[in-house]
């Protein structure tokens, strides 16, 4: 399919989710289907401009990852600049700008999700980001801040700034990420108002939510985010929905969890290898990612309450692997 000037096998877009969708993540993501696009989590534009190399091991390797996005959040144009300028000798394929995020530090810093109230700064952004990167770029946004009365205005801004594509939460930033504000109506509005691509995100759990938000929004793909934490077959099962119309169920088992662990373990050492620009030792980020998953794989599973809380307690990697005996 197509998004602006960017050719992608699917529709099928992984969220960027903060300390979520690392590289192990998505690379683990992508051994069970195939996914369209690929999201870097937000790199902070101020952190960008003064202090660069903390960023570095969140782009070791996106060469290898293609097509990936890397998101920016930000609200000063000097250091979105800089950020374009020091990104431009990495090897991906869509800038996209973060107006969506919802975090109290997003807001007290007035950047992500608080652009939706601050049109001028946000058009601005837009505008210097379509000017200076030498990819393709997105807007991911929210369907307002504390309510849709600016969805008209936003359509606007979009359709002035030059941008490839959008990409739109069906929350307001008030809302986070609470399970019934999901508003596709309005999805389907700013759908109908923009002259570009338009990719859809909230609550995609399966095939047959994928197919009714496709349906009642009218978008061109969809994002998953939070259904991919503990299960990366969710991008399989949609595909599989498309074409055959059979929903898969997503199984849980002690023995599955273990198998996802072996197999994340080994996308971790991928990555792992030759990096050498990172904050602390390989094998304290081999434990993080290995437990945090581990927490995930475990969800739904019956008699895994206590097993997570124990998870959660380890300090190592040898206390996991004890634990889980996935070794």
């Amino acid at each position: 399919m197509k998004l602006g000037t960017l050719f992608l096998e699917n529709n099928l877009i992984l969220a960027p989710m903060l300390q979520v969708s690392t590289a192990p993540f998505r690379r683990f993501c992508r051994k069970f289907g195939n996914i369209g696009l690929v999201c870097v989590p937000m790199l902070y534009t101020k952190r960008i401009e003064t202090h660069s190399r903390s960023v570095l091991r969140y782009l070791h390797k996106i060469e290898e990852e293609r097509p990936v996005s890397v998101q920016l959040i930000g609200s000063d144009l000097d250091a979105l600049k800089s950020s374009i300028d020091f990104l431009e000798s990495y090897q991906f394929d869509v800038l996209d700008i973060n107006a969506g995020c919802p975090s109290r530090r997003a807001i007290k810093a007035e950047e992500g999700g608080y652009l939706l109230k601050n049109f001028d700064v946000l058009e601005t952004l837009l505008k210097a980001s379509v000017k200076y990167s030498s990819r393709p770029v997105s807007l991911k946004i929210r369907t307002g801040f504390n309510n849709t009365n600016n969805i008209e205005k936003i359509a606007d801004i979009v359709n002035r700034s030059g941008i490839d594509f959008l990409i739109i939460h069906g929350r307001t930033v008030k809302d986070r990420y609470l399970d019934s504000t999901l508003d596709l109506n309005t999805i389907k509005k700013i759908k109908s108002l923009v002259k570009i691509p338009v990719v859809g995100n909230g609550n995609i759990y399966g095939g047959l939510t994928a197919k009714k938000f496709l349906e009642l929004t009218n978008v061109d793909a969809i994002m998953i985010g939070r259904a991919s934490m503990g299960n990366p077959e969710i991008f399989q099962h949609i595909s599989q929905y498309f074409s055959r119309g059979i929903e898969s169920k997503h199984e849980t088992s002690f023995s599955k969890a273990r198998k996802y662990l072996k197999l994340y373990e080994e996308c971790v050492d991928e990555f792992l290898d030759d990096t050498i620009d990172m904050p602390f030792s390989h094998e304290k980020f081999k434990f993080m990612e290995l437990r945090r998953n581990a927490i995930w794989f475990t969800k739904n599973i019956e008699g895994a309450i206590s097993l997570r809380t124990q998870i959660s307690k380890t300090r190592n990697l040898e206390e996991l692997r004890n634990l889980i005996a996935f070794n």
